[in-house]
């Protein structure tokens, strides 16, 4: 009587499906695709913050109580203006927001490649998420909170 032994990824039918490339890309590409198209589905609000509040979300309390907008003030007006094409209104409205939408965008296209075709998303990740990543994401997040800061509290005469 002999053994036979299977391998590779198709090896047990109760392998876990998460192991498999195709799922990652499938978990990426929903999640992408579902933000886009929350955004796409909301009207940017013109002064630049409260598009969120057409979800049922409060407004921002530190904007309304302090005058002071938070570290994400402008994110879903940003997305939404970028999810109608706009990129331009995009990244005066909230740049951080811009440059997430963007990244957004392209993970939508990347991880829709990778679920065609059976690509990992591994390197793609182990690439990203590297300390220097993070400290960069957060930078740009830090240098667009000043920007509306500014913008919003008129300081420096600036305002849109």
């Amino acid at each position: 009587m002999t053994i036979e032994t299977q391998t590779g990824p198709q090896a047990s039918p109760t392998a876990n499906p998460r192991s498999n490339p195709r799922f990652a890309a499938a978990v990426v590409f929903i999640v992408s695709m579902a933000v886009l198209g929350v955004a796409f589905g909301l009207t940017p609000n013109e002064k630049g913050v409260g598009t969120h509040q057409a979800m049922g979300l409060p407004a921002c309390g530190l904007l309304e109580n302090a005058g002071v907008p938070c570290m994400t003030c402008g994110m879903t007006t940003s997305f939404s203006y970028a999810a109608h094409g706009d990129l331009i209104a995009s990244f005066i409205t909230q740049p951080a927001g811009a440059v997430f939408a963007l990244l957004t965008a392209m993970a939508a296209v990347v991880s829709g490649y990778a679920l065609v075709t059976g690509m990992s998303l591994l390197p793609i990740g182990v690439l990203i998420w590297r300390p220097r990543m993070i400290v960069i994401g957060m930078a740009v997040v830090l240098v667009a909170w000043v920007y509306k800061i500014v913008v919003i509290t008129g300081l420096f005469g600036v305002s849109t």
